[in-house]
């Protein structure tokens, strides 16, 4: 009986010792937060807009025919996809855009265009479901 009164009266002082938190107490502010989301929607939108800068390339639509992926909805289909999806992505397309050549021959980058419409397609796919 004294060990259960013991036991509630530390779990009480416990509870009394702790500080109260108020709704005006952020970890974050609300200017940093906003900065923050802007920071990622234009990393986002950058992303994009390298992924479809280089969906747009002739070559890519060879690939996609290839493929079995009409061009047109893969490009339509990039915002569906993660802000992590869209990053890696994003590192390959850059890749492949700032040296299309770089010792490679034309079968060699139409491969990489599969690779990289074809790993879209398998994204979009898991996002749809």
């Amino acid at each position: 009986m004294i060990r259960k009164s013991l036991l509630t009266l530390l779990a009480a002082a416990a509870l009394l010792s702790t500080g109260h938190a108020f709704a005006q107490d952020h970890l974050v502010t609300p200017d940093t937060m906003r900065a923050r989301l802007q920071e990622a929607q234009g990393r986002r939108q950058q992303d994009l807009a390298t992924v479809d800068a280089v969906l747009a390339r002739p070559e890519a639509a060879a690939a996609a025919a290839v493929a079995g992926a009409p061009i047109d909805r893969v490009r339509a289909a990039l915002p569906a996809l993660s802000d992590a999806e869209l990053a890696d992505l994003a590192v390959r397309a850059a890749a492949l855009q700032s040296d299309p050549v770089a010792g490679l021959d034309s079968d060699i980058r139409l491969l990489l265009m599969i690779f990289l419409i074809v790993a879209i397609v398998i994204l979009v796919l898991q996002a749809v479901d």
